[in-house]
């Protein structure tokens, strides 16, 4: 039962990822001119810009669709942690040391404020952590029951 209850508290986490970054990544092709634009007025990222604006859309659906494997999964929830982690350090960074805070996000996200993407970003960070550290256990659980 217990396994069952972390199986479903997984798919929920990766149904709930790939939802994210198909919605970023389309966002950010859709409306491909403002992204750039706005990662471009970015005081650390200027240099980045064009690079980030070309992969960062086509990163977050491989991303989604590394998801949707369960072979490949893992892959897809750390590179999932790896962006997360480096969204929210970025949004604490503009945070804390930048005069100016353009958003380069789209949609939904475009609507929070800083504080509340920070938020939002700590908080799916916490779930993709959950979810690797629940997946991994159950592949142990199954390991020792095969075994034994």
């Amino acid at each position: 039962m217990k396994e069952k209850m972390s199986n479903i508290v997984v798919e929920v986490i990766v149904c709930l990822l790939i939802l994210l970054w198909i919605y970023t990544g389309l966002n950010k092709i859709i409306d491909y001119s403002k992204f750039k634009f706005e990662v471009g007025r970015s005081p650390f990222l200027q240099n980045f810009a064009l690079f980030i604006a070309l992969t960062l859309p086509a990163w977050e659906l491989i991303m989604a669709v590394l998801l949707v494997f369960k072979r490949i999964r893992n892959i897809g929830l750390y590179a999932s942690l790896f962006m997360m982690t480096l969204f929210t350090g970025y949004v604490y960074i503009m945070l804390k040391y930048s005069y100016d805070l353009p958003c380069s996000c789209g949609g939904i996200i475009e609507k929070l404020t800083w504080e509340q993407h920070l938020a939002v970003n700590f908080g799916v960070t916490i779930l993709t952590i959950m979810a690797i550290f629940l997946q991994s256990s159950m592949v142990t659980h199954k390991k020792l029951a095969t075994h034994v």
